[in-house]
Order: structure tokens, then sequence, then C-alpha cells
């Protein structure tokens, strides 16, 4: 895949993102006007679902094999009939502003007229995509373009122009946070979608719809905040410092867009160490390993998760571990411990990974436990799903490394990381099991109540200790 093939590719995944966690917040807003939360939820999904579709496409297009066929087919409807619904919820948007801003008793009709013509788009959609009025495949799976496509940018077209009249006669009725957004949001596809007729390989016309349904949110936010009551000032700063960031997030986005390299780099640092990204950076075709002589490896997972989670939905098990995990991340990242990996219900992080073998990792991993313990405990409070967990800890030599050349992980080996998912599994709930390694290391540092012998598979009876 060439270069800029996959910088596309990974600026739609960002946006994306951010399309979803937009959506999130937008379902969560108590400030927002039912009609206008309903419009911009709708538009938020329907961008994500759009960047998602034209993905699809950009990856089966071209591909033999029956679902590759399909695939692309169905993403390329997908990717027409999200434009639609995007076009759909702006005009709802504008009606609200209409009836509310603009203080009119109802909308003007020429948003009326806008929205027959979206009716019209799904309709030459559906007829295009049973005639193959817009578009057709040949036997090689390739994308071709026919004369009847131009429906697909003129009736588009006329949408806008419709809704951009409307907004410049009562421009001044609007404040003027509202104002630039809705004149982008109209101007902005309008102009792409030039450019799409004539250069056809990069999404312009997506990825600019996308990008003002994210400049209208914010806007929209900013606007909510200036009429919230005083007696919210509280959350209006929390909503303003959340806008601060989504700012600078843009911004960083913006200059990664010219910075190919920068982003690359600061994509690897958010999954690998530091030093293992970089090394990856500067070489990406070496075998990548470590070996650490002193680490501590740390395992915990649920207590009868299995049993748990058969009588919860997808979504409620789901939700669950996000917001366990997320608070196991926030306070490894906070107390300097390496998340490895999750596994199901399974949190595994590790310490120690540096070649000096003096190092207080054991220490540190046994504080980053007992905060886990506090977690789960702050959890239960807030949460009618009541849960407790197992940990287990292990010292000593292990191997770390790169695996895989697509989709690569970083992990750990060795009998160290064996005997420490050992030390979980034979522990008991909501208590910290270590291995006699890790007890000689922080036995000055903790009170050690007891011992146990356990029997250890591979291993044979262990002295262990429960912290």
């Amino acid at each position: 895949m060439e270069f800029s093939e996959q910088f596309l590719r990974s600026t739609m995944l960002v946006m994306q993102g951010i399309c979803w966690i937009l959506a999130f917040m937008t379902a969560f807003t108590k400030n927002l006007s039912k009609s206008r939360k309903i419009a911009i939820l709708l538009m938020e999904i329907s961008s994500a679902m759009l960047l998602i579709s034209d993905l699809f496409f950009r990856t089966y297009v071209g591909t033999a094999g029956s679902f590759a066929w399909w695939a692309a087919r169905i993403s390329k409807f997908c990717n027409h009939f999200f434009v639609g619904l995007i076009l759909y919820s702006f005009t709802l948007y504008l009606k609200t502003l209409f009836t509310n801003e603009a203080a009119l008793k109802k909308p003007p009709k020429r948003i009326m007229v806008a929205e027959c013509f979206v009716g019209a788009l799904f309709v030459c959609l559906t007829i295009a995509q049973i005639t193959g009025l817009y578009y057709t495949f040949d036997e090689a799976n390739n994308y071709i373009r026919h004369q009847g496509r131009i429906i697909a940018y003129i009736i588009p077209l006329i949408i806008l122009l419709l809704e951009l009249s409307c907004i410049l006669q009562y421009y001044k009725k609007f404040s003027r946070r509202i104002r630039i957004p809705i004149l982008l949001f109209t101007l902005i596809p309008f102009a792409a979608t030039f450019v799409q007729f004539v250069v056809h390989d990069i999404p312009f016309v997506d990825t600019s719809i996308v990008g003002m349904a994210i400049v209208l949110y914010v806007f929209t936010i900013q606007e909510m905040n200036e009429t919230v009551e005083k007696a919210h000032r509280m959350q209006i700063a929390m909503l303003e410092q959340y806008q601060k960031e989504l700012e600078r997030t843009v911004d960083q986005r913006t200059k990664e867009l010219r910075i190919a390299n920068e982003k690359a780099e600061y994509l690897l640092l958010n999954i690998l160490p530091e030093d293992i990204a970089r090394e990856l950076t500067e070489h990406p075709g070496r075998t990548i390993s470590r070996k650490y002589p002193n680490a501590t490896v740390l395992f915990t997972d649920i207590v009868g998760f299995t049993k748990m989670s058969s009588t919860m939905s997808a979504e409620q098990t789901v939700r669950m571990l996000n917001t366990i995990t997320s608070l196991f991340d926030e306070r490894a990242k906070l107390e300097g411990i390496e998340k490895i990996k999750t596994i199901g219900d399974a949190y595994m992080a590790a310490t120690g990974l540096t070649e000096n073998a003096e190092n207080d990792g054991a220490v540190k991993m046994c504080r980053f436990a007992q905060g886990l313990l506090e977690d789960i405990k702050k959890f239960n409070k807030f949460f009618p799903i009541q849960i407790q967990i197992r940990i287990g800890i292990n010292s000593g030599e292990l191997v770390a490394g790169i695996i895989g050349k697509t989709k690569f992980i970083y992990d750990v080996w060795g009998d160290t990381v064996n005997v420490a998912s050992r030390m979980e599994s034979t522990g008991e709930a909501m208590r910290i099991h270590v291995s006699e390694p890790t007890y000689l290391y922080t036995r000055h540092a903790f009170d050690y109540k007891e011992s146990a012998q356990v029997d250890v598979k591979g291993k044979g009876v262990m002295k262990t200790y429960f912290l």
C-alpha cells in the first residue's frame, strides 16, 4: 500500500474515532434541546458510518472473491446513503435554528424543498443500485463510474444551495457562535463536490462533510455553554476545558497531516514503550527483543466472569470491561507501570523493564496492585454489578519484544510470566498473591500476614505469600 493511501486511511480512522466520541458526548448532554440533540447525534453517527463504509470500499474494490464482491457493492451503496443522512440531519438542525434562534413560526419553504430533494436522493440511489445508473463493477471488481453519477453530485448541490440561501437571508438572526459553522457546512462541501468531480481517488466530499460535522458540534457546544444558567458555572468550565482540549487535538492532528513521520511516531508511542517505538521507527525490518534481569509481572482477572457475563447483555459486558480497564490504565500511567495487554477479562502489566537489575519494580507493582483493589471497590460503589478480582505477582528474568509485521503487539515471555499467571489463578478473591522472589524484594516495604504452600503446575510446590 502506498504511503499516501495508508496516511489517508489513518486520517479517516482518527476522524471516525472523533465522531464516535462526539456522538457519545451528545447522547449524554442534558442542555441541548431534544430536536437539536437528535440532529447532531444522527449527524455524528452517520459521519462515522460514512468513514467506515469508505474504508471498506477502499479495502475491497478491485479484489477478487465473493466476499470482496459483496463488500465493495454494499459499502459503496452505504457511502452514498450516509451522505444523504448527513444532509438530512443538517436540514433537521437548520429547522431547529430557524424556529428557535431566528424566532420563525415555521422553517422557510426552501428548507422543506431541501427535505424533498433529500428524499429524491435516496430514491435515485435505490434506482442506481438496481440499474447501475451511477456506477457498476467489472469482472475484476473494479469500480466503473457512469454518466448518470452526475445526479449524485447535482442533488446534494441543490440541497446545499437551498440551505445556503436560507442561512444568508436570516444570517443576522443567528448567534455569532453558530453563523460561521453553518456557513462552512454548506460552502466547504459545495467546493469539495466540484473537486471530487475531477479528482476521484481522494474522498474530498466525505472528509469535508465529516470535518464540518465535527466543527458544527464544537460550535454548538460553545453556544450552549454561553446560555447555561449561572448555577452551572462549574459545568460550563468543564465543557470549555473539553473544548480547548478538543481544539488542541484538532490542531495536533493538522500538524500530523503535514509531518507524516511525527504522526507515525506519535501513534507508536501510544502502544509501545518509548525506546522500542524509536527503534522500530528507525529499523522497521529488524527483530526487536530485550532481556530484562529483574522485572515484575502482574496478572489480574475477574472472579466468575464467565458465569457473570452469561447473565449480561453484550453491551453491558463491554461497558463493564471498558470501565474497569480504563481505571486500571489511568492508574498504570500515573504510577509508571507498563501495561502489556488485556486478554478477555484478564489484565497484564509489567515493571522493572530495564537492564539494571537493581530497580524498585517489585515495590511499585505491589503498590499498583493495592491501587487496583481500591479501584474495584470504587467501581462497586457506583455500579449495580458487584465484582471481585484475583491478583498474582512474580519477579524475575524475562524476555520482551515485538511480534508480527502487521497489527504487531509488544509482549513478554519466560518462566517469570508463567509463574505470575499461576499466582493469579491460585490466588483468592480481592487478595494479592505474590511469589517468594517478589516477597523477598518487598518485605521491607509491606506487611505480609501469611504464607501458603501452592502446588504450581510445572513448578511443583512453591512457597507464596498474601500481601
